[in-house]
């Protein structure tokens, strides 16, 4: 919780980015579907998919090139977070820094996120099928596939984990650590997996049952206020709504719970190359994964934390020494600079005090 309440830059970002696009879609409805229903309801009804297309484009659009970077840079400060317990003031800026160093660009970025995706999908519904004998009881199988519709929600949060793994061994290859990350998945699916179906049912009912008492309130206020004929989109207003507390609000919960457990688990997990080689025979889309890092295979865990990535960042340049104050009383012996008491690095060169 403490690394949940020291995200509110992204959190403030990632609220502002979603009423930017909600209100983008409400001004194109406006456009496109309120004047021509003044005209005509029958040209109203056969702009709307137009409109629902045009939006959905553009809001992918604009999260592609912004949205990603909010994103991914909270996944790499909650990372540092939870290996080292620091999270810097400028975390945004810092955060930028280093998707730098560990994606380049925001194409590699999404390629690994789809690879990470594709292999995740294919490795739970091996070990599904493997672990449970329900889905060949007659009747059965419809359900059981709903189900697992439901789990990806659950495992859009186990991407955001492994991705975070590949922030943690940053000078390991960028798909060698996914692929890593994905096997460590595999290592420990059940434990990561417990609480899957019923945190991913509670969490869709949720939004469900929120978005219909919303969209019933918005439903009766457009018609009080004589908007009648549009009276439907308080119910699709009441879903952007509420989409995006959860992206800007819910979400960031949810991904540090499920990164702080990875990356517990993760510690005490070493995937030998024997593994790998069985992952790959089982799932194709791990074996297209683990083939684009060359026929390698992890190494055993070093350095290659935040704290590591963030020292070489900082090297380059050591704050003028800093004199302690009541609330600063550990000085770091390398640069001088105060810190807090309880700091575990120092905030000016990034050394490990000791206390």
């Amino acid at each position: 919780m403490d690394i949940y309440a020291r995200l509110s830059q992204f959190k403030s970002m990632k609220l502002l980015l979603g009423l930017g696009m909600t209100l983008l879609s409400t001004l194109l409805y406006i456009v496109m579907v309120g004047l021509p229903a003044l005209a005509s309801a029958v040209l109203s009804y056969i702009l709307l998919p137009v409109w629902a297309a045009l939006s959905l484009f553009l809001c992918f659009k604009l999260h592609r090139s912004v949205g990603y970077r909010i994103d991914a840079g909270q996944t790499a400060i909650i990372t540092g977070a939870v290996a080292d317990g620091y999270i810097p003031e400028n975390s945004f800026g810092v955060s930028q820094e280093l998707l730098g160093q560990r994606f380049r660009t925001s194409k590699s970025y999404f390629n690994a996120k789809k690879h990470i995706s594709s292999a995740l999908w294919e490795l739970n519904t091996i070990f599904t099928r493997a672990s449970s004998l329900i889905g060949e009881v007659p009747g059965m199988k419809m359900m059981v596939e709903i189900g697992r519709q439901f789990l990806r929600l659950h495992l859009s949060f186990m991407t955001h984990a492994c991705l975070a793994y590949t922030v943690f061994r940053g000078d390991e290859g960028l798909y060698l650590s996914a692929a890593e990350g994905c096997a460590i998945y595999a290592i420990n699916w059940k434990q990561l997996s417990k609480n899957a179906a019923d945190i991913a049912i509670g969490f869709c009912v949720a939004l469900a049952v929120l978005t219909a008492a919303l969209g019933i309130a918005l439903f009766s206020l457009m018609g009080l206020i004589g908007l009648g004929r549009y009276a439907y989109f308080g119910v699709i207003l009441a879903m952007m709504l509420l989409l995006c507390i959860k992206y800007a609000y819910v979400d960031p919960l949810f991904e540090v719970l499920f990164t702080h457990t990875y990356m517990r688990l993760a510690e005490f997990s070493e995937p030998s190359p024997d593994f790998f080689l069985r992952l790959e025979k089982m799932s194709p889309a791990f074996a297209q994964l683990a083939g684009l890092a060359n026929g390698k295979f992890p190494t055993p865990k070093r350095a290659h934390t935040f704290a590591h990535l963030r020292r070489r960042r900082q090297v380059r340049r050591t704050p003028p020494a800093q004199a302690p104050d009541a609330r600063h009383t550990l000085v770091c012996p390398r640069c001088r600079t105060a810190n807090l008491p309880n700091a575990r690095f120092c905030a000016g060169c990034g050394t490990q005090l000791r206390r």
